[in-house]
């Protein structure tokens, strides 16, 4: 990829950070709620040193507890905004460039939806190999797709936020299937432990939800209202809790769940060998 083209989408994510309160407004989503639970689940109990790879504003470094933990993030306006306990634990770098740290480092690592934003995704698992120490564990999660995989995504919800895009009103975010990972993850030399899909709940909860959405979305291209695009999107999300809790609260998830093949959101927990495989 030129240069001037990374510089680019460097400088996008940079007014994310910025601009955009992610962790606001992803976990108080089903997606996001459902996500943070599956990690925290993983992560409670382990012990050692931690890194969290596209680490925002600190979210899940404020919740280790296992040891000495410290965060990457592209984005220094996302740094800046952490917790104060954190600081001196923060780097600002890439997520495909971690050898900024030195190899053998940390016993585990997290890096959770960063894979879909970058450009060259067998460097994330090289990095991964890198830093971890013989025997460390890492977890991964991406988005997952069906078909097609995708490329880009509209600016959406982030040009309300003023986030603006040199590529025009989409920007590059694409998706990773199970076996995909699993791929990836070996090449670089890594042992595969688990992989899967999460999120399945999204796909019965959000069914009703959608479809009204994209109806006033609709609506809204003649409109061109902004209250009403970020209404209802608001709507959306909330309309989409409020089907998962009845369907919990009913059991009906019970008969729904098992309809589900595969979640909306793709992980990958991967080990490095006691002795280092040679990446192929």
């Amino acid at each position: 990829m030129p240069e001037e083209a990374k510089a680019a989408l460097k400088e996008f994510y940079q007014q994310v950070g910025e601009k955009y309160p992610e962790e606001e407004e992803v976990y108080r989503t089903l997606r996001g709620m459902l996500r943070r639970e599956f990690i925290l689940g993983r992560l409670a109990g382990l012990k050692g040193t931690f890194l969290d790879v596209g680490c925002n504003r600190g979210s899940y470094l404020e919740s280790w507890q296992g040891g000495p933990r410290f965060g990457l993030d592209i984005s220094l306006g996302a740094l800046r905004q952490s917790p104060a306990p954190l600081a001196g634990r923060l780097v600002q770098g890439d997520a495909e460039r971690l050898d900024c740290f030195r190899p053998g480092s940390f016993d585990h690592l997290l890096c959770s939806e960063v894979l879909e934003h970058c450009l060259h995704p067998g460097m994330i698992f090289t990095g991964i190999a890198l830093v971890l120490k013989p025997g460390g564990q890492a977890l991964l999660t991406t988005p997952n797709y069906h078909g097609r995989r995708p490329e880009h995504l509209p600016l959406g919800i982030l040009e309300e936020y003023g986030v603006e895009c040199s590529c025009g009103g989409s920007y590059f975010h694409t998706a990773y299937r199970p076996e995909e990972l699993e791929a990836m993850a070996r090449a670089a030399g890594l042992e595969v432990a688990e992989s899967g899909t999460l999120e399945k709940e999204v796909k019965y909860a959000a069914k009703l939800p959608a479809a009204l959405l994209l109806f006033v979305r609709w609506i809204n291209r003649f409109l061109r209202w902004p209250r009403l695009g970020r209404a209802n999107e608001a709507f959306f999300h909330t309309f989409t809790l409020a089907c998962h809790r009845f369907c919990a609260a009913t059991r009906l998830e019970r008969l729904l769940l098992p309809l589900v093949r595969e979640g909306v959101r793709s992980y990958i927990v991967m080990r490095k060998p006691c002795t280092q495989l040679e990446p192929r």
